[in-house]
């Protein structure tokens, strides 16, 4: 499939009759249309996990989330670079206690701190539950205090367990500030361990199993060793294991993303609708609309979409930012864009980057509620 950018094309088409433009408008289940979404989740950041696993995830384009035992972090620098490359630090505790009885404030709240005054300018958004243990005050706790989610190590079994496309955007399933119109509990997600013994082609049928939903697949990983490298704290594997592993998942061409981004994904699909604003021979507006807007707070990301009608390659994709409050707000959109880097107009709208499929269908990605999506059809010779 050829993918190039829209603007190394002539914009020079002759608009031909007057038709209504109404194209096909969808959001993707996934980002960039991937057929299934991974996160890479390595807790207790034991010596493996700078030495050994951030190295070979950036030699493969890939990120991962670190769940980080603050107490436990004796110098924040590696923790600072892996951040830096993409990868998710998030929340595992101050202690790694079981959860009867603790001092929410002391283990969730002060390890949220520290992390954000270690790492400047990171927000953390998930956490992971010490063994895995779980309790109603706990859930409670992170669902009213910002968490996407929450990691649990219950083991993915059926198709619900991968958050299969069946299930998702169905209003006649109410969903609350934790749960997706379905049966997938956000606080307390489920995932696949990896353990010394588990054989590669078990891990395979994870992501086979995923892509065949459309769903998701959460691994949790602990040591990861070498012959240079001790590190047996718990379930420890080879680096030779973990290389196969991600190579194996590197030939899927599945959407590799932290846990933080595929939860928020998730969500936001699941929460979002598509209203159509206007129409003419050469424009069709629509909006992007969250039916719960307060769920990811100021947190920006977008979603991708698909468009399809005939020649679509030659449409322009254009998003207004009137929705937004405030300069600072307009600079966290222009950063949530990222490597897309979206075109900034002078009348502060953006111009958005497009990838065509074929001639008749374009994909680009763009942000909730922040303003109109405006397609226009470019004129030519």
């Amino acid at each position: 499939m050829m993918r190039f950018p829209l603007w190394l094309l002539p914009l020079t088409m002759v608009l031909s009759g007057c038709h209504s433009f109404e194209p096909k408008v969808e959001i993707l289940r996934w980002k960039e249309n991937k057929q299934a979404a991974v996160a890479l989740t390595f807790d207790d950041w034991t010596p493996g996990h700078p030495a050994i696993v951030v190295p070979e995830l950036q030699k493969r384009g890939m990120v991962a989330t670190f769940n980080v035992i603050t107490a436990n972090v004796k110098d924040w620098e590696p923790l600072r670079h892996a951040a830096s490359l993409g990868n998710e630090i998030a929340n595992h505790t101050t202690t790694h206690p079981h959860p009867y009885g603790i001092s929410f404030e002391d283990e969730v709240a002060a390890a949220e701190r520290k992390i954000e005054a270690e790492i400047p300018g990171y927000k953390v958004y998930t956490f992971a539950y010490p063994y895995g243990e779980t309790t109603d005050s706990l859930k409670q706790y992170l669902a009213g205090n910002g968490y996407w989610a929450a990691r649990g190590t219950n083991t993915p079994m059926t198709d619900d367990d991968f958050a299969a496309d069946t299930h998702l955007r169905d209003p006649q399933r109410a969903s609350d500030s934790s749960k997706v119109n379905g049966p997938i509990d956000y606080m307390d997600t489920k995932t696949y361990s990896i353990l010394s013994e588990t054989p590669l082609s078990d891990y395979a049928e994870q992501l086979n199993h995923a892509k065949r939903v459309g769903g998701m697949v959460t691994f949790l990983y602990h040591s990861v060793y070498n012959d240079s490298i001790r590190d047996f704290s718990y379930a420890w594997i080879t680096d030779t294991v973990l290389r196969q592993q991600l190579d194996t998942l590197a030939s899927l061409d599945l959407w590799v993303t932290t846990y933080a981004d595929m939860m928020h994904y998730h969500r936001q699909y699941a929460n979002t609708t598509i209203e159509k604003v206007k129409s003419s021979s050469n424009e069709y507006a629509f909006r992007l609309k969250e039916r719960q807007p307060k769920i990811f707070g100021d947190a920006y990301r977008p979603l991708s979409i698909l468009v399809t009608m005939p020649n679509a390659e030659h449409i322009t994709v254009v998003q207004n930012t009137d929705k937004l409050g405030d300069s600072s707000s307009f600079q966290e959109i222009v950063k949530a864009y990222g490597t897309e880097k979206a075109e900034i107009k002078p009348n502060g709208s953006l111009q958005l980057p497009v990838t065509i499929i074929q001639p008749n269908q374009i994909l680009f990605n763009a942000i909730p509620n922040i303003g109109d999506i405006t397609l226009i059809m470019q004129p030519s010779h």
